[in-house]
């Protein structure tokens, strides 16, 4: 197996929130796709944040793209000046929430759908959290924290009700971490 060659490479459309790149690629076969489009967004941080009292905390929050509300971990897109995805995750955390965490332990960095899309999504796990503010939301979010019971996470994830690729796996992922913690 060997990687696809760029031959050519333009932006087709560029804002603040997203870029969309056209490539012109060569398979390994020598076959030429033409328009090959990419969407480059910034990477996010994500949390899996866990209280002192074994309640993780989600993000009840309204969708656009898809017009539904959603179950999420806290996190966002890492803002230009953030110095790591640490810091991105940190204040995503404390942003959404109003909660605050002592050691963030890195999970992975996973790509978040790499057959279009250039992002990754940096994970992190928080044990301990505390509420130490009130949320800061920016003016489009209008977040409900809930903190809940491992149990009722491990049902929400197996009904559905958390339905966002991103946070399905990532809780998932987390609670290989957390699996000596009683719920």
């Amino acid at each position: 197996m060997r990687p696809w060659q760029t031959i050519e490479s333009k932006i087709a459309l560029e804002n603040p929130w997203i870029t969309v790149r056209q490539d012109t690629v060569q398979l390994p076969d020598g076959h030429v796709v033409v328009d090959y489009n990419v969407i480059v967004e910034r990477d996010v941080a994500c949390v899996v944040a866990l209280t002192p009292e074994r309640r993780l905390l989600l993000c009840e929050q309204y969708k656009h793209a898809i017009g539904e509300f959603t179950f999420e971990m806290p996190g966002g897109i890492l803002e230009r000046d953030d110095s790591d995805p640490e810091t991105a995750a940190r204040r995503e955390l404390l942003e959404e929430t109003g909660y605050s965490a002592g050691a963030l332990r890195l999970l992975g960095a996973y790509p978040l759908s790499p057959a279009r899309l250039h992002q990754r999504m940096y994970l992190y796990l928080a044990l301990d959290v505390t509420k130490t503010t009130e949320q800061q939301l920016d003016a489009t979010e209008e977040i409900r924290v809930h903190a809940l019971p491992l149990d009722e996470v491990r049902a929400m994830l197996r009904d559905g009700r958390i339905c966002a690729a991103t946070s399905v796996a990532g809780i998932y992922r987390a609670l290989e971490e957390i699996q000596g913690v009683k719920s």
